[in-house]
C-alpha cells in the first residue's frame, strides 16, 4: 500500500481518537471499515468486527486485505433484525475492558443504535466516529460537545486490486492504453467524423452491428480528407486486415478498438496527463471481473475516493443514460457512496433536448441524487483533461 500508515505516525492528526479496542460494524461496503482501520487502529489494538450472517464474508476479506494477525482481532456474529441480541453480544466481550472505540459507518441502524449503547455502557470513555461519505471527513462524536471534523482526503490510498478484493472480486482481465498518439488525433475534433466513418465501413447496413471477421479483413482505411492525419499511422498498409498484423492485433479487436474503445484509453490518458497534480494514485482500463461477468471502462483512486467514468461514441440520450447507470452500479458496488461517476460521450451542447447538462439533470432528478455524476460531451472532449481536472477537485 502506497502510504505512510497512520498506525506508524502516532503523532499525526487521528493519534488521539485510536483505542486498544476498535469496534467496526461490517455491512456490504468493506471500503469505510478499510478506511477507518488505517485511521484509528494502532499496532497493538485489537480489531473487533462486528457482522451478520450476510457480511460474514466481507469481515473475512477485511481481515486478509488489512493483513490482521489472528491473535489481534476477534468477529461477533449478530441478528441484525434483533436489538437486544446485538446489544448483549457486545456488551459481554466489552465488560472490563477500556479504552473502547467504535466507528458505526457500516452495518445497519440498528447495529449502530445497540453497538453504539453497548460500547457507551462498557465504558463511559469510548470514542465513536464514523466517515462522511460527502465531506470525506472522520467525525469524532464528542457526547459532551460539538462533534470534531477532520479531513481524511489522502491519508488513505488503497490500491485498485485491494478494492476489488475487498469485495471478493477477481480482475479477469485489464487492458493498457493503445496507440496514444491516434486517440490525441481523434479527439481533436475528429471523433464526429470518424465515428461516421466506422458505421459506414465497420457495421453492416442493415442490423448495425459489427461486421465479421472475413468481412473486416477488406475494410478500406481512411486516407482522404479529413483523415489524412491518420492515415500516417497506416503506413504501407491499405486495409484492416493488413493494419492488424502490423499492429499485431486481432482484426476484430481493432475494429471494436476503431469502433470506440479508443475513447476509453483517451479518457485514462486525459486523468493521467493531470494525475500528478490531482494526487491520482492508481487506476485502471477495461477491466473485466468475476469470470467476465462484469466490466469498467475506467476508473481512478484518488485518496480512497473512486472516480468511475464509462465511455461510448453515442449522442443518443437514452444510450448515454444507460451507460451512466452501468457506471454508477459498477461504482457503487466497488466505491460505495464516495464513488464519483462520469461519462465521456458524443452528446453536444447544440441539442437541448439531449445535451451533457440536459442528461446529468434528468439522471439526478429520476435518480434523487445531487452532484453525483458529470457527463463530459462533444464539446469537452478535445480539452476533457481540463474538465477532469475540475471534477477531481470540486
Amino acid at each position: 500500500m502506497d502510504i505512510i500508515s497512520a498506525k506508524r505516525n502516532e503523532s499525526d492528526k487521528f493519534a488521539d481518537y485510536r483505542s486498544d479496542y476498535l469496534f467496526l460494524l461490517i455491512g456490504t461496503n468493506p471500503l469505510p471499515n478499510y478506511v477507518v482501520y488505517h485511521l484509528l487502529a494502532k499496532p497493538s489494538s485489537h480489531i473487533i468486527l462486528i457482522h451478520t450472517s450476510k457480511t460474514d464474508q466481507i469481515a473475512n476479506n477485511l481481515i486478509t486485505i488489512l493483513n490482521i494477525p489472528s491473535e489481534r482481532w476477534t468477529k461477533i456474529p449478530v441478528d441484525e433484525s434483533n436489538s437486544r441480541n446485538i446489544y448483549t453480544k457486545i456488551i459481554e466481550y466489552s465488560k472490563g475492558k477500556q479504552k473502547l472505540g467504535l466507528n458505526y459507518t457500516g452495518g445497519t441502524k440498528a447495529m449502530a443504535v445497540n453497538a453504539y449503547k453497548a460500547v457507551l455502557d462498557a465504558d463511559k470513555d469510548s470514542v465513536f466516529s464514523y466517515l462522511d461519505a460527502r465531506s470525506l471527513e472522520l467525525v469524532i462524536d464528542k457526547r459532551d460537545s460539538s462533534s470534531k471534523r477532520i479531513p481524511v482526503s489522502l491519508s488513505v490510498k488503497p490500491s485498485i486490486e485491494e478494492l476489488f478484493s475487498l469485495h471478493g472480486y477477481r480482475i479477469d482481465n485489464k487492458r493498457e492504453v493503445f496507440m496514444p498518439e491516434i486517440c490525441e488525433v481523434l479527439a481533436n475534433d475528429l471523433f464526429v467524423e470518424f465515428r461516421k466513418w466506422c458505421d459506414d465501413k465497420l457495421r453492416s447496413k442493415d442490423l448495425g452491428k459489427i461486421l465479421n471477421k472475413r468481412e473486416l479483413k477488406n475494410v478500406i482505411l481512411p486516407v482522404d480528407p479529413p483523415f489524412e492525419n491518420l492515415a500516417n499511422f497506416w503506413k504501407d498498409c491499405s486495409t484492416l486486415e493488413e493494419l492488424a498484423k502490423k499492429w499485431k492485433k486481432d482484426v476484430e479487436n481493432l475494429a471494436k478498438w476503431f469502433d470506440g474503445n479508443w475513447l476509453e484509453d483517451y479518457a485514462l490518458l486525459a486523468f493521467q496527463e493531470v494525475a500528478e497534480e490531482c494526487k491520482i494514485h492508481d487506476h485502471i482500463l477495461g477491466a473485466k471481473f468475476n469470470d467476465d461477468k462484469f466490466e469498467l471502462d475506467v476508473a481512478i483512486l484518488r485518496g480512497y475516493e473512486l472516480f468511475v467514468v464509462s465511455c461510448t461514441t453515442a449522442s443518443k440520450k437514452h444510450i448515454v443514460k444507460e451507460k451512466l447507470f452501468e457506471a454508477y452500479v459498477r461504482g457503487q458496488q466497488l466505491g460505495g457512496d464516495e464513488a464519483k461517476i462520469g461519462v465521456v460521450c458524443f452528446a453536444s451542447e447544440t441539442n437541448p433536448k439531449a445535451s451533457p447538462e440536459r442528461i446529468r439533470k434528468d439522471i439526478e432528478e429520476e435518480w434523487h441524487l445531487e452532484n453525483k455524476f458529470r457527463v463530459f460531451g462533444a464539446e469537452q472532449i478535445p480539452n476533457l483533461s481540463m474538465y477532469l481536472k475540475e471534477w477531481l477537485t470540486s
